[in-house]
């Protein structure tokens, strides 16, 4: 069956280079519907029109559009541009153009890089596929496709999916990066906004492999791609290279939170970790209720004072975040956490009587290689490998190496799922975080001993899927929750929360709800950046008052800085946006974020240390569960403010609180 699969490919592919139909030859070659026009040249790839809602977004040709890697049968190793091979043919067959070069790579036998665009009649956006056809023994190891050049309005901003979101300037020199799946790119898209509209690039990767999407700028105008290192398997025994998705790109005259809404949403929902909603999940119930989120550090008596303290004063039903409650000093000895320091299971138990419900903190992917498991466990065999055979090292804050494992092993999977177990069964937590998941970037592997293809791809995600939904099912009962870091897309349906601190801001880049945007009704997230180091310089207001519009669970703040009587002012606030939090699950616990507003009417600005200029009071428009849209608007000034509402209706706003005002 799969070489009978694998024939018809190739059949198909030398269709394409030889079958070329008579009277399809032109000067132009045009790709046209109701939504789009496309306009290529014959004699080279090149865009000469990208016509959408009567704008012209095309650029002149300061990009190539495919680059590939190859490595050969005796180590031969080399990256091919379109100037290293001999243009073969364009022409237009049906609803696709299609384009080849011709490629030497076994004495004069030619063998053929083909690329297509297609634009089906009801399609809203050209599709680029890509194919690579090879003499047996060779493979595509890496490849960049599309790279698409266009023009930069004035005043452009790019958006990528890094965090929640960030918005740049668009480049005019250099390249912005978003590594997907990671806490740089949780999201398989990019965008460019200007007064014009929204430039939208996406992969359509429903397996969500390990890819690189970058933005670079130069004279012209600014280049799309994405680029990834390949799996071995994408190359098939015939020397037949697909590349396994197709990538998207289109203009609306609409801004980035409508284009977003528009083309990637419906889409995402698609997917296996997109199709359910929050109620169908079976998310654990505790972590739809759970609010606020404190975050000790250690099990230090004045820690553990100040915890209590903060739980008396928030109420029942707050989250707990513990960090070093193991012996081992942290990111060191990894993952040999057990036993826990002297008297933790004693504060667990304490946080629970008073309403508190505690994960303690673990790490899903380093291993430290001078840890005796990894001796005894034969960590080597489970540690991902680079093509050389060495092996991928990080290092952290507390300067020990730490070794990427990768998630593939039988040895780490067991690893895993014992550990979780023991740490559930002898503590009585409640749940576990576990570190760097949906958060650290996968990696190539090439160790001949793992259960999948050397190299990049989709093994990376579809490994630690498998990992969490085998412990899940062995160790965790419906009342335990599991938690990871950071919000890479496709990891979404398999955790109960996911803490969203990385997102980067600062004067030079502003943070954006796109995540939210897509997934507000689809998971359960919390945090909004790292605590700062003073709370009161109205940083911490700011990120309380965000993560509120945002959807997000409240907090991720250490006991001792919230409950310091010098930050009275910031604990009120996050008191009175808890308490609106708990009265509002009709909003976020599966409700729609639909985007931001800012109100008019007695609204001064602030500076905000290491953000960004912003209002004292900001809104939201969510819909609720039952398809009801609200606005909810927080003032996180310490005098009260009224406001005039997108509807024109003013409310008056109390300091340091929220309000909701149906639509």
């Amino acid at each position: 069956m799969m070489i009978t699969k694998r024939l018809n490919r190739l059949i198909s592919l030398v269709s394409v280079l030889l079958l070329l139909p008579l009277g399809l030859w032109a000067e132009d070659l045009v790709l046209q519907n109701d939504h789009c026009k496309m306009v290529f040249g014959d004699d080279k790839f090149v865009i000469k029109s990208f016509e959408m809602e009567g704008v012209d977004i095309s650029a002149p040709q300061s990009t190539h559009l495919w680059e590939i890697e190859l490595l050969g049968p005796r180590g031969e190793n080399a990256v091919v541009k379109p100037w290293d091979t001999t243009f073969d043919k364009a022409y237009k067959k049906f609803e696709t153009v299609h384009y080849s070069w011709r490629l030497l790579l076994e004495g004069s036998t030619e063998y053929y890089v083909l690329a297509s665009v297609t634009l089906e009649p009801d399609s809203e956006m050209p599709e680029f596929d890509f194919s690579v056809i090879l003499p047996k023994g060779w493979t595509v190891v890496g490849a960049e496709f599309p790279r698409i050049a266009v023009r930069r309005p004035e005043y452009a901003r790019v958006i990528l999916s890094a965090g929640y979101g960030t918005r740049y300037a668009a480049p005019t020199g250099g390249w912005l990066s978003s590594e997907y799946p990671s806490c740089t790119g949780a999201l398989q898209m990019t965008m460019m906004e200007s007064k014009e509209g929204t430039f939208f690039f996406s992969t359509r990767d429903e397996d969500a492999s390990q890819k690189v999407f970058m933005i670079g700028g130069d004279d012209n105008g600014c280049i799309f791609l994405q680029k990834t290192i390949c799996s071995a398997s994408w190359t098939d025994e015939l020397g037949i290279f697909q590349l396994p998705w197709k990538t998207v790109a289109g203009f609306t005259r609409e801004g980035w939170e409508q284009t977003a809404l528009k083309w990637y949403r419906p889409w995402a929902l698609t997917t296996k970790w997109g199709r359910k909603n929050m109620a169908e999940r079976g998310i654990t119930p505790w972590i739809l209720k759970s609010d606020l989120w404190l975050r000790p550090i250690g099990v230090e008596p004045e820690t553990v004072k100040a915890l209590k303290k903060g739980l008396q004063h928030f109420g029942r039903g707050t989250a707990v975040h513990w960090y070093r409650w193991h012996q081992i000093a942290y990111d060191t000895n990894y993952p040999d956490y057990l036993p826990a320091k002297p008297g933790f299971k004693e504060m667990v138990a304490d946080a629970q009587a008073l309403g508190a419900h505690v994960t303690p903190y673990i790490n899903g992917r380093l291993w430290d290689p001078t840890n005796h498991t990894y001796q005894e466990l034969d960590g080597a065999k489970a540690s991902c490998r680079k093509r050389d055979g060495t092996l991928y090292t990080e290092i952290y804050g507390s300067k020990v190496l730490n070794t990427v494992t990768c998630p593939s092993s039988p040895i780490w999977q067991n690893i895993q799922k014992n550990l979780q177990k023991e740490i559930l069964d002898s503590l009585g937590v409640d749940g576990i975080y576990v570190d760097q998941v949906g958060a650290a970037k996968g990696e190539a592997c090439y160790a001949e001993n793992h259960p999948h293809s050397p190299g990049g791809g989709e093994w990376w995600h579809l490994a630690y899927r498998d990992m969490i939904q085998n412990i899940r099912s062995e160790v965790y009962g419906p009342d335990k929750a599991m938690t990871t870091e950071e919000n890479a897309e496709c990891y979404i349906d398999l955790f109960d929360m996911m803490l969203v601190v990385n997102s980067p801001h600062g004067s030079w880049v502003e943070m954006v709800p796109l995540f939210p945007l897509i997934y507000s009704d689809r998971c359960v997230y919390s945090g909004f950046t790292y605590q700062p180091g003073v709370l009161n310089d109205g940083s911490f207001d700011f990120m309380t008052m965000k993560s509120l519009l945002w959807g997000s669970q409240l907090g991720w703040v250490t006991p001792e800085a919230i409950m310091d009587k010098e930050n009275a002012g910031q604990a009120r606030l996050l008191y009175n946006l808890t308490k609106f939090r708990k009265s509002a699950h009709d909003i976020f616990e599966g409700g729609r974020f639909l985007g931001e507003f800012v109100p008019g009417g007695d609204n001064p600005t602030r500076d905000i240390p290491g953000y960004q200029n912003t209002h004292v009071v900001m809104g939201a428009i969510w819909e609720t569960v039952k398809g009801r849209k609200v606005y909810v608007v927080v003032n996180m000034d310490s005098v009260e403010h009224q406001v005039k509402l997108p509807d024109g209706r003013n409310i008056v706003v109390v300091s340091r609180d929220a309000k909701r005002q149906w639509r």
